[in-house]
C-alpha cells in the first residue's frame, strides 16, 4: 500500500468517525422523562427488578421502590442508560406531584 494522501485522509477519518460513535454510545449517559407513563408489568428475576413502561423495560435498582410502584397506575418516570446496559430507573414520581416516592 503506497502513502497516497487520499488513504491517509481516508484512515483518519475512519478513526474520527469510530472515535465519535465509541463516544456517543459508552461514553455518554443518556437520560430519558416519560411523564403519565403506565406501568403495564413488574417482574424480578436473578438480575434485579423491572417494570414495563411504553413498551420499554427498566430496571429497578431498590427493591422497595419497586414494592412501591402498583400495575397500570401512571408515574412520572426518569431513567437512564448507557452503551448497551439495561436502562435503569433514576427518579419516580407520583403524576403531578414535585416530591419523589419514598420522601426523597
Amino acid at each position: 500500500m503506497k502513502n497516497h494522501p487520499l488513504n491517509w485522509i481516508f484512515t483518519i477519518i475512519l478513526v474520527l468517525t469510530a472515535g465519535v460513535w465509541l463516544y456517543t454510545n459508552y461514553g455518554l449517559i443518556h437520560t430519558k422523562e416519560i411523564s403519565e407513563a403506565v406501568i403495564s408489568e413488574k417482574t424480578h428475576n436473578d438480575e434485579g427488578y423491572f417494570i414495563k413502561v411504553n413498551g420499554k423495560e427498566l430496571q429497578v435498582k431498590d427493591e422497595n421502590t419497586w414494592m412501591l410502584l402498583n400495575k397500570g397506575e401512571a408515574y412520572h418516570v426518569t431513567y437512564e442508560w448507557y452503551g448497551t446496559k439495561t436502562p435503569f430507573v433514576t427518579h419516580v414520581n407520583q403524576p403531578h406531584d414535585k416530591d419523589q416516592i419514598g420522601g426523597h
